[in-house]
């Protein structure tokens, strides 16, 4: 593992020298955290805050997703979306841009009251059509807000959209809740100080844990549990250890165990500089071989599960869990098919979990007979089909591709929401509500083609 040439992340690459008795770079403070968000910084566009203007109800509402007469602008676009490349910088800098500080914070400090909630905390929804249904739900309240106050509204381009919903997703992706009690108890119980010492105590097969303290993340862990996954193996057999579970966030819980008392939540900079590039990721996917045994949304090996398909993984730590609890399945699989065993370094294993993350919380499958229902119950169709011998207010959802594209669609969308509000209040109907995976399904439905089921 080349350490030196690891740069923006090297918060993991170092900690996975260390593990691996690898002499640390010189040269810096190695208990600096905080230098690994300079260092991405200076390569990348830095992040800097700014006072937001106010489009921020246009570019909340504009993650809705039901159609309108602007589809027929996805309907030429034949290549699939692409990941994004750095989602908490790029979809910072389209937030701030677009004025969406304005109104609503993210991971703000205690007392910092705005208009709207704090993005970055307690959501409800756990991918796109999730997000997009709650917003749709809120549409016309933004609307009418932002009306007024005379607000101008902003457009969003389908790369805007992208940028921005990954920026609110990848917030919580290293923001895990953690209970250092909780890890003290595993290290116990899970015979982790049978081979690692910490504070003096424990055995001595592995490295000491201590050690660690001022690096130890879940990304780091994902990687050293993964690349000496298989030595561990071996000792804990030798030496007749059960192997154990580690299972929800089990893992964020032995970090914060770790790292003892006292440690301070990572700035939103800091977190920006550990989350990996998921369109990297993409590439390190497929160049480690694991396409070989795992497809994503269908395209790729089936010997293992599709990981393209939604999981309720909401956190890197439950990922570095799933990789040990399957390792040995895996390895096993590997030996059979005659696969050598990829070892990742700290920023490839950032990059391939930050993939992983991406193409989950894009999933867009849903049910089909329960969107064409949705269809009829949600009045869709009053204005997309048409009634009575009534010409169609909208466009016809059956021709249009873009309902494959859910960006091109949301974006779309969202240029013309307030004449969709408007027709709504005309015909006297109520906003129709999308809860929980009712978005989903709908977009299933028009995905397949047929509006008049």
């Amino acid at each position: 593992m080349a350490c030196s040439s690891m740069g923006s992340r090297m918060v993991i690459g170092r900690v996975g020298c260390l593990a691996l008795g690898v002499s640390r770079p010189s040269g810096r403070n190695a208990g600096d955290v905080r230098t690994v968000g300079s260092e991405r910084r200076s390569r990348r566009a830095e992040v800097r805050p700014a006072i937001a203007s106010r489009f921020v109800w246009a570019l909340l509402a504009g993650l809705l997703l039901v159609a309108s007469s602007a589809v027929a602008a996805g309907a030429g676009a034949g290549e699939p979306e692409q990941p994004p490349t750095q989602p908490l910088v790029e979809g910072r800098q389209v937030f701030e841009a677009k004025g969406c500080g304005h109104c609503h914070a993210v991971l703000a400090a205690k007392g910092d009251q705005r208009v709207g909630p704090d993005l970055g905390r307690g959501r409800s929804w756990q991918d796109f059509m999730q997000l997009a249904g709650a917003l749709w739900n809120h549409a016309p309240a933004m609307i009418e807000k932002m009306r007024a106050e005379k607000v101008a509204r902003a457009t969003l381009s389908p790369e805007e959209m992208g940028k921005v919903a990954a920026y609110l997703f990848y917030l919580s992706f290293l923001d895990e809740p953690a209970d250092a009690e909780r890890g003290r108890e595993l290290f116990e119980s899970r015979s982790c100080a049978r081979c690692h010492q910490f504070a003096g105590r424990g055995g001595t097969s592995g490295p000491r844990l201590d050690e660690l303290a001022p690096y130890v993340s879940s990304l780091f862990m994902a990687q050293a549990l993964w690349n000496h996954g298989p030595e561990m193996a071996t000792k804990m057999a030798e030496l007749k250890i059960e192997r154990p579970r580690l299972d929800g966030v089990d893992v964020a819980n032995l970090v914060a165990f770790m790292r003892g008392p006292g440690r301070t939540a990572a700035s939103l900079d800091e977190v920006a500089s550990q989350v990996g590039s998921p369109r990297g990721g993409k590439a390190v996917f497929s160049s480690k071989g694991c396409v070989k045994c795992h497809a994503i949304d269908g395209k790729g090996g089936s010997v293992g599960p599709d990981l393209g398909s939604r999981r309720p993984v909401r956190y890197v730590s439950e990922m570095a869990g799933a990789l040990w609890n399957h390792g040995p399945t895996m390895w096993a699989k590997m030996e059979a098919l005659n696969t050598s065993f990829p070892k990742l370094s700290g920023p490839e294993m950032s990059d391939v979990l930050s993939y992983l993350y991406f193409v989950q919380y894009m999933d867009v499958k849903g049910d089909a007979v329960r969107g064409a229902k949705l269809f009829r119950e949600k009045s869709c169709a009053d204005c997309h089909v048409g009634s009575d011998g009534k010409r169609p207010i909208g466009p016809d959802l059956a021709a249009s591709k873009a309902s494959r594209l859910p960006l091109q669609w949301a974006s779309a969308l969202w240029n013309h929401a307030p004449a969709m509000a408007e027709q709504v209040r005309a015909a006297g109907k109520p906003w129709p509500r999308f809860d929980d995976d009712e978005m989903r399904d709908l977009v299933a439905f028009l995905h397949s083609g047929d509006e008049r089921r």
